[in-house]
């Protein structure tokens, strides 16, 4: 709506084994420890056909910041336990499918079940420090809050905008900073739990 090419988490899934194979490949060469970690040439690979990233610069912010300096960030805090109801609404289910009959066997003669079963996996392993979503959820939100901090800390003066979910997030906020006009179309918002399983749910049936 603001002129933007915007890549975010439905864009991997409606891509395809390609985009689920990158996104596993990056989280897992940055946090393994056993893989050289993605450089400016695979995320510009990787990123080439859109100009707004959504989501995915969470688990990368150090590299965002130094390969794209003249780029904006904005920064959506929230109540951690918010947002921890937020992940049992959400991807709790997915986590769990993936590590479940059908698709913990149905990954071995698909290929797209098995880039996606991987990709989530590792977010898993990689979130909540290879306790599961129970054992680890505590530390996830620690790591949360540390990772705005971080963002906050290391991104150029005046290229950040911190917003926080609950204090007011829309177009009164984002557009100045952007500096692009607000639209006359109202902020989209919606049920993200419903609309999130509305997705999943369409993901089961074209696969």
């Amino acid at each position: 709506m603001l002129g933007y090419t915007p890549y975010h988490m439905f864009e991997v899934i409606t891509n395809g084994v390609p985009h689920l194979q990158l996104f596993e490949e990056a989280i897992r060469c940055k946090y393994s420890g056993t893989e050289k970690p993605y450089g400016k040439a695979e995320f510009d690979k990787w990123l080439a056909n859109y100009d707004a990233v959504v989501e995915i610069p969470q688990f990368f912010i150090e590299e965002f910041i130094e390969f794209y300096p003249n780029a904006k960030f904005i920064l959506v805090e929230r109540d951690v336990d918010a947002w921890e109801r937020s992940l049992n609404n959400t991807v709790k289910a997915v986590m769990q499918a993936c590590r479940s009959f059908p698709m913990n066997l149905s990954q071995y003669v698909d290929h797209f079940i098995s880039g996606f079963v991987a990709l989530h996996i590792t977010f898993e392993d990689v979130m909540f420090h290879n306790k599961g979503m129970e054992g680890g959820m505590e530390e996830a939100k620690r790591d949360s809050i540390a990772d705005g901090e971080k963002a906050k800390r290391l991104a150029p003066k005046g290229q950040l905008l911190a917003c926080t979910l609950e204090g007011g997030f829309g177009w009164e906020e984002i557009c100045p900073f952007l500096e692009k006009d607000i639209p006359e179309t109202p902020y989209p918002r919606g049920n993200a739990p419903a609309e999130f399983e509305a997705f999943w749910d369409g993901v089961g049936a074209d696969n």
